[in-house]
């Protein structure tokens, strides 16, 4: 039996459709069947994960860039963010003008910035936007633990500044393409990871971690290729998860899914 972590974006959910493409639904669920665990491993909170999480499909989720881990719907762990941290980057969200999310374990905040964002990315797909899971504008500071924390760039942003303010005490992975939507950077307890996540799951399960395999394409997927057993980059990938992945596989279109747990007999 191995444990199988998927990145969403772009890896199981296709942004051109906006679906998971029916050849990788039917590899999940032979591998289901073989006997294998299912995890969704992914930026999004848990609580953004709802609309793809089956569970009668996935075993669990390690979600928030691996803040926060959830095994047959029971939270196993999660890392809260200080306070101190969290309101140096609002600060610097408002100084520098920029998007900002905040990640809570029940649910998710953002500023006015952040909303912007959103309805100039998704004006036109309303079950997108709902899907991202409830966001409140954030007001006063919310009283329940923050987990992570997303901050997104214009091109005007002077990018390196705003990094160089980050506090310490932070992991700061950053996708740092201005072609694409999901310019910025993700925030986590200093240490977290997805790979963190993948390996402190790993060890809820008493498994070991070379049992692991982890299915991605993004910069925040490079600690899953290298935490994994094995580490399979989508044939969409980024070069750079590519080169860090035992496993490249076909693009998310190409039935890429299938196509890798064909190749390690995992269907």
């Amino acid at each position: 039996m191995s444990v199988l972590f998927f990145d969403i974006d772009n890896t199981l959910l296709s942004h051109r459709t906006f679906s998971i493409p029916e050849s990788a639904l039917t590899a999940l669920k032979t591998a289901k069947e073989n006997g294998h665990l299912l995890f969704l491993c992914s930026g999004r909170s848990a609580e953004g994960l709802k609309e793809y999480y089956d569970p009668d499909l996935f075993d669990g989720v390690v979600a928030s860039s691996g803040a926060n881990g959830v095994f047959h719907q029971k939270q196993v762990f999660h890392h809260t963010l200080a306070r101190e941290d969290i309101e140096d980057v609002i600060a610097l969200s408002e100084e520098y003008k920029i998007g900002m999310f905040l990640q809570c374990l029940p649910g998710s905040y953002m500023n006015r910035y952040g909303y912007e964002r959103l309805v100039r990315i998704f004006k036109n797909r309303e079950n997108v936007f709902k899907s991202l899971g409830e966001r409140r504008l954030l007001d006063t500071f919310p009283r329940e633990p923050a987990i992570k924390m997303d901050i997104f760039f214009t091109r005007e942003t002077p990018v390196h500044e705003v990094l160089a303010r980050i506090p310490e005490g932070l992991e700061v992975v950053s996708l740092l393409n201005p072609d694409r939507n999901d310019y910025g950077s993700e925030l986590t307890v200093k240490g977290i990871t997805k790979g963190s996540g993948i390996l402190e799951m790993m060890e809820v399960l008493g498994k070991d971690s070379k049992d692991s395999y982890g299915f991605g394409d993004s910069e925040n997927d490079l600690s899953m290729m290298k935490a994994s057993g094995i580490g399979v980059a989508m044939g969409n990938a980024e070069p750079s998860v590519k080169e860090a992945a035992d496993y490249i596989t076909k693009d998310i279109e190409e039935d890429g899914i299938f196509h890798a747990m064909k190749h390690f007999e995992l269907i």
